[in-house]
């Protein structure tokens, strides 16, 4: 979210109190700026990951006890990362989850992709924020939530091995029961296509509502391509394969990813990968971004690989000890900048780091291979000599690489503009910590993609017959925004188009104000809040109350950006978005869309995605010696990537077609083709009907009735019901009730008893009735008497059908250990609150999650003694207390009884 935006913290002053390393912390005070009114932290993932949970050794990061003290809501953006348990994240996340005297804090977990996630995967993310016996459904709802996620994947197996019509049925029977009484509680599941169906009839500030879905444009750059820049793609592929980034053995880091997870506490299944494998990944996508962004990402690599070339070239000699040598490798990851580097691979790649082994034995282990290669036979070595020999073939393996690398600058190098014989630089990169080197901004004579993006922009009666073939209309005179994943790509095509916007003549009186300012802007990450506030109301004035920063400053046409400004704006003023470069997550193209082409907006939105050609071979080439290592790429590149799949060969025509047709989907279609295959085929679609139509109630009370919040205040202080009243109508009784147990509301019921007397449930609109139809006196009080003790008596089956399924159907030592306890009830008269409470956990806690800790526990205190299934109690007392507070321990005694309270909100009656 924006810190100073207007929507949040409005009025109020905000001070920043940490900014350091990717962590911020704002104090806010009231707007006097003296009342304390708390914190808010922003923390990337790259430095939180890092904060390290070592079960077996009982190890938590002291930082994520202090950010669990210090903060009671946790808004984890981008939660798909953290959908496997066996990553450090996951586990970092779960120490978050109470603070030290047991108080719950509170989640709220953001992902564009919900439904791009597998039961499994959710099953994850919801133990994020619960405890092992999933209190709020296991023990409040009873609701066996991890019997039905087993039994649901169990199904699923099933199906795999054989493809039976009973099997689909049982599947789509429990996937259900899992949407209705578990997904539908926590989750928002909403595709554009659900909204159109189920919303058409609601009004958006009194409005109907309107959701057009934008129809998409390819656009094949490859027409523009020339010999020269052939020649380059030519240069990248017979390379980039044999460029070994032999600079990242030296600091001895590796990453690891987990494979498919059981829902049992397996040992999971790890891939270990380079960090060569990913650059090269990497530098394959900033390829498919264009030429600069992949000119930019090989020389900071470049740099980065000839600091430890020189460093080692240096020190060679000097070497004489393994101390020596760590602190030479030391200063040149120092130098390099490393650190950084590791982070944003981490981030990219949602991966973590493998750390079985420290870096310098990982690095001696490189090193002594390496020198059995060139060992000289019958030879005795010293460890160090062995090291140093090693080092000798990094060292050669380094200036091959520094070579071929070479020759792809100088294949880049014949792209660019020159004047007076030195390169045509039009500014440079703003320079962050990490970097080493600064990075000019260039001009190329023969970009392919710069060029069609200038013939979409310029004079229409310019554009070439190549885009007119692909029906890709000018957007001369039209309000664009241009998106692209890499930061790189926003800077360059911003210069580079600022240049040429400033010597087109044709452009002046569009793209030029009558002071002579060029009507184009740039978003990324570096963007100061203000400044990006101040661009999105002069690009959006319409959308955004802009037209005084219009006035002041003149109104922007163009709009560059990176997806910094893809979420949570609204930039509907626009008229095309152009997406530069394509992401393999189909869902990151509807979240741009979506900023222009958003609920309510009439306006016709022209998307062009720009599709590569050439440029994939690369790509394919790199994929291809990648899954000769890991079967499964999409662990690596993330499962959102639908245009990687584990059972296809890789190749150019298949990468190539699945990128042209994500490119021509549309919106709808778009999400509809990221859905998971869970959801796509099993989990039906949809809201329940009562949240739906309190949605419509809400929506008819507000703009159709015109209320608002202060006409029910006096209503919210009158005292516990039942009211009731009798209306005009047609011969029925309609009566609400709440379900509690303890302070938990378990459910809300609404029951309808029509004229045939046949009973049944209704939903909130039925309440529209009291305000539109005439109240009249009471009357056939006999009548509304019978139907609400028939009423009475279907809301006592509820209750008896709650007590009976939140019971756990307990096994075992816990069903031996319940018993034994209940039999010896007598002796709890002293410690009777902790005996309740320990016996409704007894009940209710997951069998197969607690046996084994709570067994050892209490024979190793010598409390109970086994006797085949029998459990004797040695001390009642010390029992009891034990359990109690081992259950407090892990937020096991919210409930303290197992009784339902039922509250009788009101009814009435229609006569």
């Amino acid at each position: 979210m924006l810190i100073t935006s207007e929507y949040f913290l409005s009025g109020n002053v905000r001070k920043l109190v940490k900014d350091f390393n990717n962590h911020k912390v704002y104090e806010i005070y009231d707007t006097s700026g003296d009342k304390f009114l708390g914190k808010i932290s922003f923390l990337s993932l790259g430095i939180f990951q890092n904060y390290k949970v070592d079960e077996k050794k009982g190890f938590v990061h002291p930082e994520l006890k202090k950010i669990a003290e210090e903060y009671d809501l946790f808004v984890i953006d981008e939660a798909h990362k953290y959908r496997n348990r066996n990553t450090n994240r996951w586990k970092a996340v779960r120490k978050l989850q109470k603070k030290e005297d047991g108080f719950p804090n509170k989640f709220l977990l953001l992902t564009a992709t919900p439904l791009n996630n597998s039961i499994g995967d959710i099953f994850n993310l919801i133990r994020l924020f619960m405890d092992e016996a999933f209190t709020p459904f296991t023990r409040i709802k009873g609701v066996p939530i991890t019997e039905l996620i087993k039994k649901y994947r169990d199904l699923k197996r099933e199906l795999q091995k054989r493809d039976d019509d009973k099997i689909k049925k049982d599947l789509k029977k429990v996937a259900t029961e899992i949407k209705q009484k578990i997904l539908d509680e926590i989750m928002v599941l909403r595709t554009r296509k659900y909204i159109m169906e189920q919303f058409k009839d609601i009004k958006v500030n009194g409005k109907p509502l309107i959701f057009k879905d934008p129809k998409p444009y390819s656009l094949d750059y490859s027409p523009f391509y020339t010999k020269e820049y052939k020649s380059l793609i030519k240069a990248i592929s017979n390379n980039i394969n044999r460029i070994l980034f032999e600079y990242t053995k030296l600091y001895g880091t590796r990453f690891v990813v987990f494979e498919e997870e059981s829902i049992d506490e397996e040992e999971p299944v790890k891939k270990i990968i380079d960090v060569a494998d990913l650059f090269k990944l990497l530098l394959g996508k900033r390829l498919e971004s264009g030429i600069y962004p992949f000119e930019t990402t090989l020389r900071r690599i470049y740099e980065k690989e000839k600091i430890f070339y020189e460093i080692f070239k240096a020190g060679m000699d000097k070497i004489l000890h393994e101390d020596y040598l760590k602190d030479l490798i030391r200063s040149a990851v120092e130098k390099a900048k490393i650190e950084k580097e590791l982070e944003k691979i981490k981030e990219e790649y949602n991966i973590e780091e493998e750390d079985e082994e420290t870096w310098f034995d990982r690095l001696a282990k490189i090193l002594l291979e390496y020198a059995e290669e060139l060992k000289e036979e019958g030879k005795q070595y010293s460890g160090i000599e062995l090291l140093k020999l090693g080092l000798k073939k990094v060292l050669k393996n380094l200036e091959n690489d520094l070579r071929f690398m070479d020759n792809i600058f100088s294949e880049l190098d014949k792209l660019k503009e020159r004047e007076s014989g030195e390169f045509n630089i039009l500014g440079k990169i703003p320079r962050k910590k990490e970097d080493i080197v600064d990075l000019p901004i260039y001009v190329y004579s023969d970009d392919p993609k710069l060029e069609s993006l200038k013939q979409i922009i310029g004079n229409p009666s310019f554009i070439s017959e190549e885009l007119k073939n692909q029906n890709i209309v000018s957007q001369n005179r039209k309000k664009i925004l241009i998106f692209t994943q890499y930061r790189d790509t926003a800077y360059y095509l911003y210069h580079n188009l600022h240049e040429w916007i400033k010597k087109e003549i044709d452009l002046h009186t569009w793209l030029k104000d009558e002071k002579d300012r060029i009507k184009i802007a740039l978003v990324t990450g570096d963007t100061e809040t203000p400044a990006k506030i101040n661009y999105i109301k002069r690009f959006a004035p319409q959308a955004n109350n802009g037209f005084e920063e219009v006035r002041k400053f003149g109104e922007i046409e163009i709009l560059i950006s990176t997806d910094a400004l893809s979420e949570g704006v609204n930039i509907q003023d626009a008229d095309a978005v152009i997406n530069y470069d394509l992401p393999w997550n189909p869902m990151i193209i509807v979240q741009r869309v979506g900023r222009v082409n958003r609920i309510g907006n009439e306006k016709d939105v022209y998307v062009i995605n720009y599709i590569p050609s050439d440029e994939i071979e690369v790509i394919v080439g790199v994929l291809r010696k990648l899954k000769e290592k890991i079967q499964d790429i999409t662990l690596i590149v993330g499962k959102d990537v639908k245009i990687l799949s584990p059972e296809e060969e890789i190749s150019i025509e298949t990468f190539g077609e699945k990128i042209r047709d994500i490119s021509k989907l549309s919106m709808t279609d778009l999400e509809q083709y990221g859905i998971s295959e869970d959801f796509r085929e099993f989990v039906p679609e949809g809201i329940p009907k009562e949240q739906l139509d309190e949605y419509k109630l809400l929506n008819l009370i507000q703009y159709e009735l015109g209320y608002t919040v202060d006409d029910f205040k006096e209503v919210m202080r009158m005292e516990d019901g039942p009211y009731y009243s009798f209306i005009d109508g047609g011969d029925k009784i309609v009566s609400m009730y709440e379900f509690y147990r303890g302070k938990y509301k378990i459910m809300k019921k609404i029951f309808i008893i029509p004229k045939d007397g046949e009973i049944r449930e209704e939903t909130p609109l039925a309440f529209l009735n009291l305000i539109k139809k005439r109240e009249k006196p009471p009357q056939r009080i006999e009548n509304a008497i019978e139907n609400l003790k028939t009423i009475k008596e279907k809301t006592e089956e509820i209750v008896e059908g709650l007590k009976e399924g939140y019971r756990q159907e307990q096994k075992g030592f816990l069903y031996n250990l319940y018993n034994s306890l209940l039999v010896e009830r007598g002796k709890a008269e002293e410690i009777e609150d902790k005996f309740k409470v320990v016996m409704t956990a007894l009940q209710t806690i997951p069998y197969y999650l607690y046996s084994r800790e709570i067994k050892p526990l209490l024979t190793g205190r010598n409390l109970i003694e086994l006797n085949r299934d029998n459990v004797v109690i040695k001390d009642f007392k010390s029992v009891v207390e034990t359990l109690y507070e081992f259950f407090r321990e892990k937020g096991l005694t919210d409930i303290e009884s197992l009784k339902v309270r039922v509250w009788h909100i009101g009814w009435y009656y229609e006569i």
